[in-house]
C-alpha cells in the first residue's frame, strides 16, 4: 500500500510540474553592428519562429510578424519619423528586460514595435499587419538579448 501511495504521489508531482511547461525556440545573430543578439521566444500554444528575413513568427504555420535589426542610427531615424508622421500613433513605450521600446500603429492598420537593445549598437523593427493585441502577445513572448 506504500508503494503504491508513493507512486502517486509521485505521478502527481510529475503532472504538477509539467503543466507549468513553457517551450521556447531561439536564434542568435552576428549582426552588421558587431552585436551578437540572441532572439528567444515562448513556442507554447503553436507559436515558432524562423530565421527568415532575419526572423519571423508564426503560430500554426501562419505567419503574424516579422522583424528585422537595424542600426542605432536608423532606430533614431524611425523615432524621429514616428514622432513626425501625422499617421502615427503611440500605444505604448518604455523598458523591459533589457530593452528599450515604443509600440506604435500606422493609420491604425500597421502595428510595428521599435526596440533598442540596451548596451548594444543594434535595434529592432518589428512589423504586425494584423492587429495590435496580436502584436503584443508576439511581444510579450519575446526575450531580446546581447551575448
Amino acid at each position: 500500500m506504500k508503494k503504491i501511495l508513493s507512486s502517486l504521489v509521485l505521478v502527481m508531482a510529475m503532472v504538477l510540474t509539467l503543466t507549468g511547461c513553457t517551450t521556447s525556440k531561439s536564434f542568435t545573430w552576428d549582426v552588421n553592428t558587431g552585436d551578437k543578439i540572441k532572439i528567444k521566444v515562448d513556442t507554447s500554444g503553436g507559436y515558432d519562429i524562423t530565421s527568415d528575413l532575419p526572423f519571423t513568427i508564426s503560430k500554426d504555420d501562419e505567419t503574424l510578424s516579422q522583424g528585422t535589426f537595424i542600426t542605432i542610427d536608423g532606430y533614431n531615424q524611425y523615432m524621429n519619423a514616428v514622432d513626425n508622421d501625422s499617421t502615427a500613433n503611440v500605444i505604448d513605450s518604455g523598458t523591459k528586460n533589457g530593452i528599450t521600446y515604443t509600440f506604435y500603429s500606422v493609420n491604425n492598420s500597421e502595428f510595428n514595435y521599435l526596440i533598442k537593445i540596451d548596451g548594444s549598437n543594434t535595434g529592432i523593427l518589428l512589423g504586425n499587419p494584423n492587429s495590435q493585441s496580436e502584436a503584443e502577445e508576439i511581444f510579450n513572448r519575446l526575450t531580446i538579448s546581447k551575448e
